[in-house]
């Protein structure tokens, strides 16, 4: 069983039957330009090293401030400011029992809950 369609072999013999068919000084100038692209390297610009170097120093340099920055975490709970209203309603138990009467109230409104 063939793995490639029709049209692809096509394509590949008639570009197979073409390079058979040049002339000798087309293949020496593709042959000259393949070994010059072989021999040519590329070397990485002179300015990369010094920025990659830069651009670590600043990452470096800005999270080291950022770190710096940070607000100390209270160690107690007395520390923490809250709003009045908040703290009030930590403290003030009353108020919640005080409810209780309402809420048993409730319950018995609606002796099935849904859900």
């Amino acid at each position: 069983m063939n793995e490639h369609p029709e049209w692809t072999q096509a394509a590949n013999s008639l570009l197979e039957d073409s390079t058979h068919h040049l002339d000798a000084a087309t293949l020496s100038r593709l042959n000259r330009a393949r070994q010059n692209a072989l021999t040519q390297r590329r070397t990485p610009a002179r300015w990369i090293v010094p920025a990659g170097l830069a651009s670590a120093c600043a990452l470096l340099l800005a999270v080291a401030v950022w770190h710096g920055r940070a607000p100390p975490m209270p160690t107690d709970a007395a520390a923490i400011d809250l709003p009045v209203s908040a703290s009030e309603a930590l403290t003030d138990d009353d108020e919640l029992y005080e409810d209780l009467d309402f809420y048993a109230w409730l319950d018995a409104q609606n002796p099935e809950p849904q859900g």
